[in-house]
């Protein structure tokens, strides 16, 4: 197992190849080897192995420090990797592109990472599963959306903070936006029933679904006033190519469509096409207003 701790944990006596390679020459790893090891992961961790193989602890910066503390965690290439608050000493600029390269080298290794934090939009930024404990015990263990949107008590939601997943907004789902129970009928009603439709939930236009719920079109007040034989079916007057989003779409992907698209509102549908709900404008208007009326109430608390 690999280990970084807060302070970077550097022999002072060794230079920075030494403390990186210390471990495998412990195991008798042949020393062209460890060397090659040593120059990749410093390459790896974005420092110059010509520049720093040789310089010594105290002629680095705390970032740079602590960057070799991490080559040194992955030289002996191990499966799990624990990282005890690394860069909780750090300034917010060097702290902020360390993150940034421990995600990508996780990314591009796939190691199992333990990172442990006490900042909340660390364990965002880099978890795919975050573990919430108090006392030593385990409170929550999920993903991060799930925490955010279902904190399981009282100390975790305090702990994330209300309304934190609207900094998060990748976070949000169409899913947990839409509109679940829009107004749908099939393609063989007639336009006169979908008129009566229409009047009865108030709206003005229909989704129109087959019998597996799958999306196949949309029929508006416009098109059914072109249509003055209320007889015709809704298969036949209706729009087929519809601009949809997928219910695990982030709501900025949705925002732009909308946007891109210069539409009103968007069907969500799941990965078979089947109807799962509906966006418009003036639900997501009125879930941002709400949200932020939310939040003017805690500020005034």
């Amino acid at each position: 197992m690999g280990y970084v701790i807060q302070q970077a944990g550097l022999l002072p006596h060794l230079t920075i190849g030494d403390n990186i390679g210390l471990i495998p020459s412990i195991e008798k790893m042949p020393k062209d080897k460890i060397k090659d090891k040593v120059v990749e992961l410093l390459i790896l961790v974005g420092l110059d192995p010509e520049v720093f193989i040789n310089k010594y602890p105290n002629e680095l910066s705390g970032g740079e420090q602590q960057r070799v503390g991490v080559a040194r965690a992955f030289v002996m290439d191990p499966e799990v990797i624990l990282m005890d608050e690394p860069f909780s000493a750090l300034d917010p600029i060097t702290k902020n592109q360390l993150q940034d390269e421990i995600f990508n080298i996780q990314q591009n290794f796939k190691k199992t990472i333990i990172f442990v934090t006490h900042d909340m939009d660390e364990a965002l930024k880099l978890g795919d599963r975050i573990c919430i404990m108090e006392d030593g015990c385990v409170v929550q263990f999920s993903t991060p959306e799930e925490i955010l949107k279902n904190p399981i008590n009282e100390f975790v939601s305090n702990f994330v903070e209300k309304n934190r997943i609207w900094n998060q907004p990748e976070l949000i789902k169409a899913k947990d936006i839409m509109i679940e129970m829009p107004i749908k009928s099939v393609p063989e009603r007639t336009i006169l029933q979908a008129i009566e439709i229409m009047k009865f939930n108030h709206v003005d236009s229909l989704l129109v679904v087959d019998k597996a719920n799958t999306l196949c079109g949309l029929v508006t007040l416009k098109q059914i006033r072109l249509n003055p034989d209320k007889t015709k079916k809704l298969k036949d007057i209706m729009e087929k190519d519809l601009i949809t989003v997928n219910k695990e779409d982030s709501i900025i992907n949705v925002l732009e469509i909308i946007k891109k698209g210069n539409i009103s509102f968007v069907p969500v549908v799941d990965e078979s096409l089947k109807l799962s709900g509906l966006i418009t404008k003036s639900s997501l208007l009125s879930i941002l207003s709400n949200q932020f009326i939310d939040m003017e109430v805690n500020v005034n608390e």
